[in-house]
């Protein structure tokens, strides 16, 4: 009964949600009100943009349809309510009483009501509703009375992972068990409350300590209010991460693993043993991951990225490789939006170990600055090891070194300089080149920040996104080494504007592009990813062809690395450009978001096809002339001979006889005769009235497009009866059609052999058919006056079923 009741609270929650949106927007013209699912249902697809830290719908995929869309509808508006242990109903639970207790939700059949009259809500108020399972769960915890035990999470070893040297030998308790006097935060965060444990997690915790200096970083990780003490206190603690393009607020208990038979936490803690924020974040951050174990070695690009949403570079220190101009670079990166972090090489070095600096490990870098020395400048860098105390860089400008003795009070003021054993250090950048390996810079954007916040009163940078998926035989076309499939890859227009000052001069830009996280919950190897920028016209608004890609060099081109993100700085002058991500190889799956940094104002656009049809390009319809004009006197004869004497028509059996008869078949690889179901298809999209029967003209007309189709095939054909699925667009194009990204995958999922990787003729016939039939229907179909096609559910389905 309780459950019922807290289920029935939080429907009418969000029911109230919904009503005060749909009250706000009834002067609104974007979003017509009608029955059944919004007309605009793909904006559900559009970043939330406020001045709130944008969300882009990451999890809704691109091809989604209105029944995809009132399926989302369903599942925001009916939560999956926990038991009061914390567990949630099995899908398969929650899918049984849909259909044979409530009978009247589900979309897939078993229903006693309609669907037809349901008002969804409008995708802006979609992308409002706020669905906390924290608070849900913080509610059944209060109204059961007990503590919340994470059932995703248990506190036995499967949490824990592959440690060998951890296993067995913990035990988990609460903060209150292991201090009476715990507290979440006992002032303020800092970086001195991160102490890493015995994980190789030092570029987690290193990153974890850099944002504690940041409170709009902070506020929005961990969610304020939460407590060891009252009635507020659950045993559910709340945290939100950034994952390929969204905050996912991720809920843990309070039990932590501490060394078996003591108080002493195993994994990273603060200096205070009786705070617990930094031991429960690095929880919470295990079980997004999938265990403690996946979180040993790392990069801190990823923990930035996590942190902060924001986009990382990686700049390789060795002296091949570096940057010439690197000191400019820091400076520049001190005055931009974002925050630093370095590693040291794995390599064997007897004199850096010495020197206090530890092999494959990563510091924080948490300032640039210079100094006068002896009449000179010196430029410094300060870094955190964040296994604090005494770890920290024993050479020059170390802490109470001999050369801080000789410079003014002022300038150590300026540098905040506090010789203490905290992990924390300065060293000249010297120094900081040659010992360490690699740089990793995270830039804010959009998601990072809210639009009023600052980073040492720095804004964030100007971002746009795009998301997609590369799908096998489709749009998976693989590097520029792919040159005959890699003009199928998925392509962006972006544009990139002046500054505020209207002048005409190079913008720095970041471009990322990121593949979903594969490494700790999938098991599997991240794909070797990249991308190429070309420069445009301001007038182009279509997608390069295959001709325009071969010709054309690009002006950017990433490297393709097996990394979760891959990056390029560049500075380019205002101008249009494309952006065409792609895996190395082709036909491999990921799903995808690429983003563009910037310090000025840029547009973004999907390039796309508009459904059109053009008719047979001239030399196909030369061809067709030539040959008609001796054939259509025989294929009438053909037609009235064997034609039904008193309608004076032909069914697809007859038309089967006739085609058997004629040289069509011939095109026919593997085939004796005309298959009856392809003999179908095509009597439906020649029947003006779907009578299952065609006339004479209309079986010429029919003949026609056949003929012209087979010799269009032809062209594209590898001399195996079949056309390479590559080809497949452009073999729509020489047949007439022009079809948008998302009918195109329609049509590439329904006809091509995914397993051969190509389209046969027959398939390829079947896909003319159902093209040639669903553009006449637009055609002719009646209209708004808004040009909305308008159908009734008779003709819907007498349409829809036909072909």
């Amino acid at each position: 009964m309780h459950e019922y009741v807290f289920a029935q609270f939080l429907h009418e929650s969000i029911s109230n949600q919904l009503i005060d949106m749909r009250r706000k927007k009834q002067n609104s013209d974007s979003e017509t009100e009608c029955n059944g699912v919004p007309l605009n249902y793909l904006d559900i697809l559009k970043p939330t943009l406020t001045e709130k830290r944008v969300q882009f719908n990451l999890n809704i995929p691109c091809s989604i349809t209105p029944k995809g869309y009132a399926k989302l509808h369903e599942k925001l508006t009916s939560p999956c309510i926990p038991h009061s242990k914390g567990k949630a109903d099995s899908m398969a639970d929650r899918v049984y009483r849909q259909i044979f207790l409530y009978c009247t939700n589900s979309l897939n059949g078993f229903t006693h009501s309609s669907k037809s009259e349901t008002t969804y809500a409008s995708p802006t108020a979609m992308r409002k509703i706020k669905i906390s399972q924290y608070e849900i769960i913080s509610a059944k915890m209060v109204e059961a009375k007990e503590l919340y035990q994470d059932p995703e999470f248990p506190a036995n070893d499967a949490s824990i992972g592959n440690l060998p040297h951890v296993s067995g030998r913990v035990e988990w308790k609460r903060p209150k068990d292991i201090n009476p006097l715990a507290a979440f935060c006992t002032k303020s965060y800092s970086r001195f409350d991160v102490d890493q444990g015995a994980l190789g997690d030092c570029w987690f915790a290193s990153v974890m300590a850099t944002v504690t200096k940041y409170p709009s970083l902070m506020s929005n990780i961990i969610p304020p209010n939460q407590t060891f003490k009252g009635s507020g206190y659950t045993g559910a603690f709340v945290f939100n991460f950034w994952r390929f393009g969204e905050w996912v607020e991720v809920v843990v208990d309070d039990r932590i693993p501490v060394v078996k038979g003591t108080c002493n936490p195993v994994f990273i803690h603060s200096t205070d043993n009786s705070e617990f924020w930094s031991c429960l974040l690095e929880k919470a951050y295990a079980k997004l991951c999938g265990s403690y174990a996946h979180l040993t070695g790392g990069f801190q690009s990823e923990a930035m990225e996590d942190f902060t949403g924001g986009i990382c570079t990686t700049l390789i220190l060795n002296k091949k490789e570096r940057p010439p101009n690197l000191l400019k670079m820091m400076e520049h990166y001190t005055k931009t939006c974002c925050v630093m972090g370095a590693d040291v090489g794995g390599d064997k070095n007897k004199r850096r170990e010495e020197l206090g600096l530890i092999g494959s490990h990563a510091y924080s870098v948490t300032g640039v600055g210079k100094v006068n020395y002896m009449g000179k400048d010196v430029y410094l860098v300060r870094c955190r090891n964040p296994w604090g105390e005494r770890h920290e860089w024993k050479g020059p400008w170390s802490d109470n070194s001999p050369e801080w003795k000789d410079v003014k009070s002022k300038d150590k003021r300026a540098l905040q300089y506090k010789p203490k054993e905290d992990g924390e250090f300065w060293m000249s950048f010297q120094d900081f080149e040659d010992y360490f390996s690699l740089l990793e810079v995270c830039h804010f954007g959009y998601s990072s920040l809210d639009c009023k916040d600052e980073i040492d009163k720095k804004k964030r940078c100007e971002e746009i996104c795009f998301l997609g998926e590369w799908v096998a035989n489709v749009n998976a076309g693989g590097s520029r080494d792919y040159p005959e499939s890699f003009c199928t890859n998925p392509q962006y227009l972006f544009t990139i504007g002046t500054d505020n000052s209207g002048k005409v001069g190079k913008a720095h830009i970041i471009v990322g592009v990121m593949q979903e996280h594969r490494r700790f919950l999938y098991g599997g190897e991240y794909l070797a990813i990249g991308f190429s920028i070309f420069e445009v016209s301001e007038l182009q608004n279509t997608r390069l062809t295959p001709e325009e890609l071969l010709c054309r060099k690009p002006l950017l081109t990433s490297d393709y690395i097996p990394r979760r993100e891959v990056t390029l700085e560049a500075d380019l002058f205002p101008g249009t450009f494309i952006l065409i991500p792609s895996t190395y190889n082709s036909n491999q799956e990921a799903r995808y978001i690429c983003r563009v940094f910037s310090t000025v104002k840029m547009k973004q656009l999907e390039l796309d096809e508009e459904n059109s049809y053009e008719g047979f390009p001239k030399s196909t319809m030369d061809a067709l002339q030539s040959m008609m004009l001796k054939e259509l006197a025989s294929l009438e004869l053909n037609f009235k001979q064997l034609c039904n004497p008193v309608t004076e028509k032909i069914n697809s059996r007859i038309l089967g006889t006739i085609l058997d008869q004629s040289n069509f078949g011939e095109y026919m690889d593997g085939f004796t005769e005309f298959p009856s179901n392809l003999c179908s298809s095509l009597i439906s999209s020649a029947s003006t009235n779907l009578t299952g029967q065609i006339d004479l003209e209309e079986y010429l007309y029919l003949l026609i497009d056949l003929k012209g189709w087979m010799l269009t095939f032809n062209k594209y054909d590898d001399r195996k009866g079949c056309v390479s699925w590559f080809k497949f667009r452009d073999l729509l194009k020489s047949s007439g059609y022009k079809v948008s990204n998302r009918v195109f995958s329609v049509l590439a999922h329904r006809h091509i052999d995914h397993k051969r990787g190509h389209i046969s003729l027959e398939s390829y016939l079947h896909c003319m058919a159902n093209l040639k039939f669903a553009f006449d229907v637009t055609s002719y179909h009646p209209k708004s006056d808004k040009g909305i096609l308008m159908f009734n559910k008779e003709d819907y389905l007498r349409l829809s079923l036909s072909t």
